[in-house]
């Protein structure tokens, strides 16, 4: 490593993109159609704000779009990573100031919570989102980090049984076996691209085959353990907010505090920014570089991908909570399970991602088991606290 920059430079094997090239000409009908849809958001959010599909098409349109938005920034520069990240972090941090101001002043309102709370929080989050982004450096493609990160389950059940005092019944440890097979086959299946004398036999018909060095298997297995952690911070901190929003629920309801916990990390992100500066203007100066969309519109191709992945993502989060306000937990959790199987399937089938049977076993498998975490029934309060009480 080299100033938080693997060695091997930022683009992919052979400096060829492995995905189909979009023509200027489309770029720019592209790019006009979302600045468009931007420009004219506010009047379409009030024209469809009471319909009850609104949050469905944030998160299918918004999420998948950042997804694809973000693998074209990828398969240019795999280094960019910290970059994506610290533009989502500004970009998120501005947006959100104004609700943080007391009204008709521009003094900010008081922190409801304990400063030792956002400090504990913020580090756990901006370390997970940092991890999130920078193990796209590692030879870690699209759809093994969408199964990945949908794993989540695993190390929540592991950290709450050992350390929260959590207990889980039966059908919930069968859930958990099973996703945990479907995520050991999803690594196998991306594995045969390094391993099998270099060859991926089992490959779908299209994928790009080129040989890959024990060095490039060397980098993958880094950014597989990298995934690892990234499962046991987000694990971790998401029972540090379930204990937080009880330890201060008489201070402010969830909502305000999931919103001041939410500024506060960005804040902090700031600090993740100026550590990674030189990772991050180096990106920034690569997709500066790289050609015009269109002769008439005179923006840096890979910019703009990011630009637009900013905004979708920020629509993909807003849905996630118009979603989660509006609609019952099972409906959110098949919801976003159906999202990530989409997202895996349009990464493999438009960018020519690697996909091999293990990886549509493990797809079946790891969605199938978290559709069935999430409907099987909880653990009882009083058994819980009676477990409690025994340690």
């Amino acid at each position: 490593l080299q100033h938080g920059r693997p060695r091997g430079g930022g683009r992919s094997r052979g400096g060829v993109a492995r995905h189909r090239p979009l023509g200027l000409t489309r770029c720019a009908v592209l790019c006009c159609d979302m600045v468009a849809s931007i420009a004219t958001g506010a009047s379409i959010m009030s024209r469809v704000a009471g319909t009850p599909m609104l949050p469905f098409a944030m998160v299918f349109g918004g999420c998948m779009s950042s997804i694809v938005f973000m693998e074209y920034v990828l398969k240019g520069d795999p280094n960019a990573g910290n970059f994506i990240n610290a533009t989502e972090f500004v970009f998120v941090l501005l947006q959100s100031i104004p609700g943080r101001l007391e009204p008709g002043s521009w003094s900010f309102r008081p922190l409801r919570a304990t400063w030792l709370s956002h400090a504990q929080h913020a580090f756990l989050w901006v370390s997970m989102s940092t991890l999130a982004n920078y193990v796209f450096a590692f030879n870690i493609s699209i759809p093994i980090h969408t199964m990945f990160r949908s794993c989540n389950i695993i190390a929540s059940v592991g950290l709450g049984f050992a350390f929260f005092h959590q207990r889980y019944n039966l059908s919930q440890v069968v859930c958990v076996v099973i996703i945990t097979v479907g995520i050991f086959l999803a690594s196998i299946g991306d594995a045969k691209k390094f391993l099998a004398g270099n060859v991926c036999t089992d490959c779908a018909p299209g994928t790009p085959q080129e040989p890959m060095s024990n060095a490039e298997f060397s980098k993958w297995t880094v950014g597989i353990g990298l995934l690892f952690c990234c499962q046991m911070f987000q694990a971790t901190l998401t029972h540090t907010q379930a204990h937080f929003y009880t330890k201060f629920k008489d201070n402010g309801t969830k909502d305000e505090l999931a919103d001041e916990y939410l500024f506060s990390a960005h804040v902090v992100s700031l600090l993740m920014i100026l550590a990674l500066w030189e990772d991050i203007s180096t990106s920034a100066s690569l997709a500066m570089a790289t050609p015009a969309l269109h002769p008439l519109l005179p923006i840096p191709r890979r910019l703009c991908w990011v630009v637009l992945n900013n905004f979708t993502q920020l629509a993909c989060i807003k849905g996630v909570f118009r979603l989660a306000a509006n609609y019952s937990p099972l409906t959110v959790n098949v919801t976003l399970s159906v999202r990530k199987f989409l997202s895996v399937a349009l990464s493999a089938a438009w960018f020519g991602n690697p996909w091999t049977n293990l990886h549509s076993a493990a797809t079946v498998l790891i969605f199938g088991g978290v559709f069935a975490y999430s409907s099987c029934p909880k653990v009882p309060p009083a058994i819980a606290q009676k477990d409690k009480k025994s340690d």
